[in-house]
């Protein structure tokens, strides 16, 4: 197990990687390129979409193929779709390009998540997810080695294609520790191993108890996730006058609290359950929003997102990881996907209207946004566990 989890850690920094990568290549993509200014937006939105569409139908595409098949498929795909970023001559190529990188993250997202909901620890899942802020902060990195030395942004996705590659080699390479299947995670987990998997019919998704709290509370974490790093920087500039590099620093301070903050929880996993950690990864985050708010200085506010992070960061996993515990062990697969699509979901719709908000309205709208979402979960987190707790054992 040891071996393969290695491995899946490896696939999820190459899923992180891509994801920071064209806003970081962006001001030097759409000179070269001719393209308007505002056309990241538009290739955002063509990527989160096609994310969408897979992550809904994850769940057959699992049934059909298996975790292994699937994920070897996604990252050739993500893979190709690098290498067409790299020689693309002009923005259509890009949009284009788009729907496969969009098609290739989202598979491979819901596939890894199922496996390790059923099969990894609580440390495991953390863990996991951490290595996928890895790739996120390396790959801006990687954009700008690459215009350093070379001057050209195109560089950049040949290495991380190249990357992919590897990664794809890696998985053909250790195809066999796929067919060894592992004990479950139940015990660490805190899981009933019977939940939802008895012999009965199957229960039609939108039935299950407890699954549109689970999917809203969800939906509102992500959009809060989404658009607090999408908006820090703005709110800094626009309520405490920060200047652009103290904004830029204050958005930096919110992903290291992310990344380091799901360190920190791989190692509070053993002391804490999962609904401890969801419900106090929200207080914290709505502390931390309250600092940047209330704290005059902008310095302060930076602290404050960082605290936003650290908050965020055992939040996602977690509540992965709660998955086959709140739904049962048999129907992880095919709402895992339901589940990352209301995720994207929100984080494609909601983050737009807080943009709105902070722009034309009032600035200070963006922490009124964090604690609204916030309580939101915090409801599905706290009904879901009635639920849970009420369900007998033999169910």
């Amino acid at each position: 197990m040891g071996a393969l989890m290695a491995v899946i850690y490896l696939a999820f920094v190459s899923l992180g990687l891509p994801d920071a990568v064209m806003g970081a290549a962006w001001p030097a993509m759409h000179a070269d390129l001719g393209a308007d200014e505002a056309g990241a937006g538009v290739l955002s939105v063509i990527v989160v979409a096609a994310t969408i569409v897979v992550s809904f139908a994850s769940g057959r595409l699992l049934r059909m193929w298996g975790t292994y098949r699937v994920c070897v498929v996604s990252v050739a795909l993500t893979a190709l779709s690098l290498v067409g970023f790299a020689l693309a001559p002009g923005f259509g190529w890009l949009a284009a390009l788009s729907v496969p990188l969009g098609l290739g993250a989202g598979a491979i997202d819901a596939a890894l998540n199922s496996y390790a909901a059923l099969y990894f620890s609580a440390r495991a899942m953390n863990l996991l997810h951490a290595s996928w802020g890895v790739g996120a902060s390396t790959g801006p990195l990687v954009v700008a080695a690459a215009l350093g030395l070379w001057g050209n942004w195109r560089p950049a996705y040949v290495l991380l294609a190249l990357f992919q590659c590897a990664i794809c080699l890696l998985l053909v390479i250790t195809r066999r520790l796929w067919d060894v299947t592992p004990v479950r995670s139940d015990a660490d987990a805190g899981a009933d191993p019977g939940a939802g998997a008895g012999a009965g019919p199957e229960v039609p998704w939108h039935k299950l108890p407890g699954i549109w709290a689970g999917l809203v509370g969800f939906l509102c974490y992500c959009a809060l996730e989404a658009s607090t790093g999408l908006w820090a920087a703005t709110f800094l500039v626009a309520h405490h006058g920060a200047s652009p590099e103290a904004a830029a620093a204050g958005a930096s301070a919110f992903y290291c609290g992310v990344t380091g903050g799901r360190f920190v929880a791989a190692f509070l996993t053993p002391r804490l359950t999962n609904p401890q950690l969801l419900i106090g990864g929200a207080v914290v985050l709505v502390a931390g929003a309250a600092i940047a708010v209330f704290w005059g200085a902008p310095a302060g506010a930076v602290v404050g997102f960082g605290v936003v992070g650290l908050g965020c960061a055992p939040i996602y996993p977690a509540t992965i990881k709660e998955t086959p515990r709140r739904y049962g062990a048999r129907n992880t697969e095919r709402l895992m996907g339901l589940q990352m699509g209301f995720a994207y979901t929100g984080m494609l719709l909601v983050p737009p209207v807080v943009g709105v908000l902070i722009t034309r309205v009032e600035p200070v709208l963006m922490p009124v946004a964090v604690f609204a979402l916030a309580g939101v979960f915090v409801l599905s987190v706290l009904r879901l566990e009635r639920i849970v707790r009420a369900r007998p054992l033999n169910v």
